[in-house]
């Protein structure tokens, strides 16, 4: 009976609650349970269970990791409002502010029949609510892991879709609060509901070599139990559940199935940061040690606190954790322990989230959507400062970027940089782990070129603000001395332009004056190097690059070969004589320009237009870890062609496998990498940053 099902539920959550609660908090998180069993009355959800035992559930998960009442009964009533006649007034008058405010920050909004617009509005309060209230994320994130246990009684394409949203918002959006443990146990849940036959194909292959790898964990944890009994270490030793780390490390094609199973992982938990110290040194002195990370005294994203070590053994490696008790809380739990939470861990969680405060600073519109994704997925760096605080940066990140992110009087007056105790320029790319001390003088002014290399929305919009303040005269004189400074690149200044090319710029920007051009150069609405291009480039311009990469109207694009960019990679410029060549974001070339010519390089994004995407061709460089013989060539080029994918060269070499194939975009890529590791048994395929000359590579051997 439903009403049996519902008492034995709120029964269960009475029990959780009495073991830490007082009295008085149980009372009040029952009267919203009732409260909430009264508004949803009636209704069902999908599995045909009374509506009431959702909410009741997201309610156990938060008691479960100790959360206060307010926290509980907001659970209980989180879909009231979104569900229910009841409104936000109501929720105030019967259990307080903080309760309704909580209710309201995890409802939904539909105030449009745009569907992407309620999406990017409903995350924008969420995280505008969480940055008011932490509780906000920690409740919205419980209902979604219970949610996502619930999707059976779905369709399949709902459910992958709930499946995809979550992995792509709520997975990095709990690491960045440091809530790993819910993070693992909702990007299970993604995978098992995104690609199953790839899931079971890991889970078969784990459960097979299982034997084998509990005799190789049992070889190290009798040497680690010994180090530790030698050394007179208080402390335990913790296998370490990686599945989800290999699973997670397999899907991203990292490693292949054979690597997966001889992978371990322990955790080490001991009294004190001196034993830590201790341990660590005992094991350089013991193994063979393949890497070692202090993340103590520098925390990665989250707050994650500990000393992270690679030993190699004989037939296996070993990834070891070593940490404190509540360093270990902390990793797993994050912004839930609040103000018992270290503060390394709470200083870096409060240095994510002002970033993300950034990107919601700003109108409410799909835009901001795109952005937070692109924010939650684009590869970060972690780079401190000399007093150990965390800054968490996009990849390519310069100088003036981190010295944006630690303050706005850092970035509006820095004139230079330490990095590493070496004196570097403000155009430098920063590398993860690096410390980074910003030197400064009162009476230096931002540079409008830097908008050429700064990557980061928040420095870009604090120095777009600084340079609209300025005098108009001083941004008139400042816009031409930039666009000397690119004209340079052409051995021309803006003295050396005839009339026909003032005529010709400005009929390009529709401006009525040349004032206007250096204003808009002034304020970063446009680069130099892009007038510098439009006037002195020797070729013609080309009509495709037009359509493909915004603001370059009018200028000749090139594709460097260095790195071969397909549409929807991180792209930037280099301005040459020969045009505009873009590159991916971490070619190697692209960055020895940048170290040499910091003032010819641009910022780059791809035209999101979806009709030109199969109206142009790209070639990608792939390498497949296994020698392929002529009929899985054969297979492999027909795989390519149901996937509308041209092969232009299959060509195995030295154990392994190189195809160069014609694609649309970056997505186009990552489908056929899929579809052939189905294909030939998983086995990692990386793609190159160009074709590998393998007549080159055989004489080389040889």
């Amino acid at each position: 009976m439903p009403g049996a099902e519902v008492s034995q539920a709120k029964q269960q959550l009475k029990t959780m609650i009495d073991a830490y609660l007082s009295e008085s908090d149980v009372e009040r998180v029952l009267e919203a349970c009732d409260y909430a069993d009264m508004a949803h009355d009636g209704v069902t959800r999908k599995s045909g269970e009374p509506y009431i035992l959702h909410p009741i559930a997201v309610s156990c998960i938060l008691a479960h990791m100790r959360l206060d009442a307010e926290t509980l009964m907001a659970a209980l009533l989180h879909d009231v409002i979104e569900d229910t006649d009841f409104t936000k007034e109501d929720i105030t008058a019967k259990f307080g502010r903080t309760v309704a405010e909580l209710v309201d920050g995890v409802t939904k909004l539909s105030h449009s029949s745009d569907k992407e617009f309620n999406k990017a509005a409903s995350f924008r309060k969420i995280l505008q609510a969480t940055l008011q209230d932490p509780r906000v994320i920690i409740i919205k994130l419980s209902d979604r892991y219970h949610n996502m246990t619930t999707l059976d009684a779905l369709r399949p394409d709902k459910r992958a879709r709930i499946a995809q949203e979550t992995f792509d918002v709520f997975v990095p959006m709990a690491r960045i609060v440091g809530m790993n443990e819910m993070a693992d146990n909702l990007e299970h849940l993604c995978y098992q509901n995104l690609d199953l036959d790839m899931y079971n194909n890991v889970q078969e292959a784990l459960l097979q070599t299982k034997p084998k790898r509990c005799e190789y964990q049992a070889i190290w944890e009798s040497k680690l139990t010994a180090l530790l009994e030698e050394n007179a270490l208080q402390g335990r030793i913790k296998k370490k559940n990686n599945n989800i780390e290999l699973l997670r490390h397999f899907v991203k094609n990292d490693i292949n199935l054979q690597e997966l199973t001889h992978s371990h992982a322990f955790e080490i938990i001991l009294q004190s940061i001196a034993d830590c110290d201790r341990l660590a040194e005992m094991l350089r002195e013991n193994f063979q040690v393949l890497s070692y990370a202090d993340h103590i005294r520098r925390p990665l994203p989250g707050g994650n606190q500990s000393l992270m070590l690679r030993l190699k053994g004989e037939k296996t490696t070993l990834s070891l954790t070593i940490q404190t008790e509540l360093m270990r809380k902390a990793a797993r739990f994050g912004v839930v322990l609040g103000e018992n939470a270290p503060q390394a861990c709470r200083s870096a969680i409060q240095a994510s989230m002002q970033n993300l405060n950034v990107l919601v600073g700003g109108d409410c519109a799909k835009t901001t959507f795109n952005e937070l994704l692109d924010y939650l997925h684009q590869e970060k760096i972690w780079v401190y400062t000399p007093q150990g605080h965390l800054h968490e940066l996009p990849q390519g990140a310069t100088v003036v970027d981190f010295a944006y992110a630690a303050s706005l009087f850092l970035g509006n007056h820095a004139v230079g940089a330490k990095i590493d105790g070496e004196t570097k320029s403000l155009s430098t790319a920063l590398s993860n782990g690096q410390v980074v001390e910003v030197i400064t003088d009162v009476l230096a002014s931002p540079n409008p070129d830097w908008l050429s290399f700064i990557n980061t929305q928040k420095a870009r919009r604090a120095l777009q603000n600084m340079l609209r303040e300025q005098d108009i005269e001083e941004q008139r004189l400042v816009g031409q001395q930039a666009l000397d400074r690119a004209l340079k690149l052409f051995n021309r200044s803006t003295k050396d332009l005839t009339a026909e090319d003032w005529a010709d710029l400005l009929q390009w920007r529709h401006l009525e004056s040349k004032d206007r051009l250096f204003e808009q150069i002034a304020v970063g609405d446009l680069l130099p190097q892009l007038v510098a291009n439009h006037l002195f480039s020797q070729d013609h311009h080309s009509e495709e690059s037009e359509r493909l990469i915004q603001g370059t109207e009018g200028v000749d694009v090139k594709y460097a070969h260095c790195c071969n960019p397909v549409l929807g990679d991180s792209i930037q410029g280099h301005l040459s004589r020969r045009g505009l060549i873009v590159h991916r974001n971490r070619c190697r070339n692209l960055l020895h320009e940048q170290h040499l010519h910091p003032e010819n390089i641009m910022p780059l994004n791809w035209n999101n237009k979806h009709d030109v995407v199969e109206d142009v061709s790209f070639t990608a460089y792939l390498a497949i870890d296994m020698s392929l013989n002529d009929e899985q060539i054969s297979d492999l080029i027909y795989q390519c062609r149901k996937a509308h994918t041209g092969v232009e060269m299959v060509r195995p070499h030295e154990g392994k496998t190189y195809v160069n194939i014609v694609v649309n975009n970056r997505q186009h890529i990552a489908k056929i990498i899929r579809d052939l590791r189905m294909q030939f048994g998983f086995p990692r395929i990386v793609r190159l940053f160009q074709a590998l000359n393998i007549q080159e590579t055989t004489k080389a051997a040889s």
